[in-house]
């Protein structure tokens, strides 16, 4: 059915019905979707609910389970759900074929959910969580001016997004050097303090995880005198190599 709606699909197995542990399986499926090599990910299981909570382990995975067009709806407006869960056992297969269109079709109802789904992507972040081992926290301290601010005399969120954008290269290339990253995509972006003329703020990112030819890079911005957090991110960086295409990170 996805192939004939015109996607292209990979299949990470299993390719058989003997009993196996899932989680090798879904593992490297959630992992395609966070690193940014594929754009939504599906996951079957008995129950379903063993394959979501594999999924749910990798950083920047929002798996739904499914069990209706409604639940498949809600997954997509409200959570951004970038991979879902269906029970074999628990829904026919036209069900599930419903599922799936259901969810493919529906879109993120951005204005009114963002800031949860935001909330979701700073607990994977946290500050005090420290670096991941190997990779370093990357850090840049800029002083708010006249210059940047919109007419609620706020810094404007363009440029707050292109700083997470040269934070997000800058972390990329520094642990990966002589790479040659390109920005793919921003997860969800959301503003949750203003920033005001004489503010010191701190961007910091750090990669959290890498495919073959990409990185996924946490970005999150801190007030520096109060420490409330200005914004939180995820970028999924590529390397490109002098053709244009993708290439696989030297490590």
């Amino acid at each position: 059915m996805l192939q004939e709606t015109g996607h292209e699909v990979l299949d990470f197995g299993t390719h058989n019905e003997e009993p196996v542990d899932y989680p090798v399986f879904i593992a490297p499926a959630a992992e395609a979707v966070a690193a940014g090599e594929c754009d939504r990910g599906i996951v079957v299981g008995g129950s379903g609910n063993g394959e979501q909570i594999v999924a749910n382990k990798i950083r920047g995975i929002r798996c739904a389970l499914c069990w209706s067009t409604d639940t498949a709806r809600n997954a997509k407006q409200h959570m951004d759900a970038n991979i879902i869960s269906i029970g074999q056992r628990t829904v026919s297969i036209e069900t599930a074929l419903e599922i799936v269109r259901f969810w493919l079709q529906e879109e993120f109802d951005g204005e009114r959910h963002s800031p949860r789904v935001q909330e979701i992507a700073g607990l994977e972040s946290r500050v005090a969580a420290g670096p991941i081992a190997g990779y370093a926290v990357h850090e840049k301290t800029l002083l708010i001016r006249p210059e940047y601010l919109n007419h609620h005399a706020t810094a404007f969120g363009g440029y707050m997004m292109k700083w997470a954008d040269d934070m997000a290269f800058s972390s990329a290339s520094l642990t990966f050097p002589g790479s040659k990253f390109v920005t793919r995509r921003f997860d969800a972006f959301d503003f949750a303090n203003p920033v005001r003329s004489g503010d010191i703020i701190k961007v910091y990112a750090r990669v959290e995880s890498v495919a073959n030819t990409s990185c996924v890079t946490a970005v999150w911005c801190l007030n520096a005198e109060t420490k409330a957090t200005i914004f939180r991110t995820t970028a999924v960086m590529v390397n490109i190599g002098m053709d244009g295409k993708k290439v696989p990170i030297p490590r």
